[in-house]
């Protein structure tokens, strides 16, 4: 996974979701298991496991892999009764056909190798099993997000890391998947007006790995251009618009 040290952030990365719970994914995982009777279901990059605790049903067994101690920690305390697991995504350290579902929720871009790791849930789900990858279609027409606006290198980073999902559906059919979908689970469409923005959890340092990667230095300055901008223009508008979405693909 990348190097954004999650272990010192996991604390930060769990509260972002009282600002933005994006409920579409959470009845989008839920009405995927119900689909597929899924009872054995694993999250791939589970952090401080949210989507998990969303899952929860007495007729599912959960299992949540991460490769940092600091989320699993939190994740832990959350859901004292899920097994979790410290491993990288790439390597899946589990039993051939273990499992009904496998899912991850902006995981893929932060993978050294997505296409093993495709692979790897291949191997790891049984026949007929799923394996549901969520993300932000940063590659959209109508993506807008005012952060690429004020902290240089951002837009440049992200649409180095972030593959085009035409490449990852290509990467599903290379591994033998079936019966791919996409589609949109969520929209988030905001826009904060002048001082408001500052009440953005997601302009936090720690709340998303696009600021969190940058260097105190960059992310300063990226503060200070937006107080400029509002300095300048107290109505200044600091719009964000973003569609999350879930491919899926079935194993013969």
């Amino acid at each position: 996974m990348s190097s954004l040290d999650y272990d010192r952030v996991a604390d930060a990365y769990h509260r972002r979701y009282a600002q933005s719970p994006m409920p579409g994914v959470a009845r989008a995982l839920n009405d995927l298991a119900e689909a597929h009777a899924a009872r054995r279901i694993l999250e791939v990059g589970c952090g401080t496991g949210r989507w998990l605790e969303a899952l929860q049903a007495p007729h599912r067994k959960l299992v949540g892999l991460d490769p940092s101690r600091g989320m699993l920690l939190q994740a832990r305390t959350r859901l004292p009764h899920v097994p979790f697991i410290q491993a990288v995504a790439e390597a899946l350290p589990l039993a051939p056909a273990s499992f009904d579902l496998i899912f991850l929720v902006q995981v893929l871009h932060h993978l050294a190798d997505p296409v093993q790791f495709i692979h790897a849930a291949r191997r790891v789900l049984n026949a007929g099993g799923a394996l549901a990858l969520a993300g932000i279609d940063f590659h959209a027409p109508d993506f807008v997000w005012y952060i690429y606006n004020y902290f240089e290198g951002v837009r440049a980073r992200d649409e180095a890391r972030y593959p085009r999902w035409e490449q990852v559906r290509a990467w599903m059919v290379e591994a033998g998947f079936e019966q791919i979908t996409t589609r949109v689970v969520h929209v988030t469409d905001v826009t904060f007006v002048g001082e408001e923005v500052f009440g953005d959890v997601f302009l936090s340092k720690s709340a998303t790995s696009q600021l969190a990667l940058l260097s105190d230095e960059a992310y300063e300055a990226g503060l200070a251009r937006i107080r400029a901008a509002i300095t300048a223009d107290p109505l200044s508008l600091f719009q964000t618009h973003m569609d999350m979405v879930m491919l899926v693909g079935r194993c013969g």
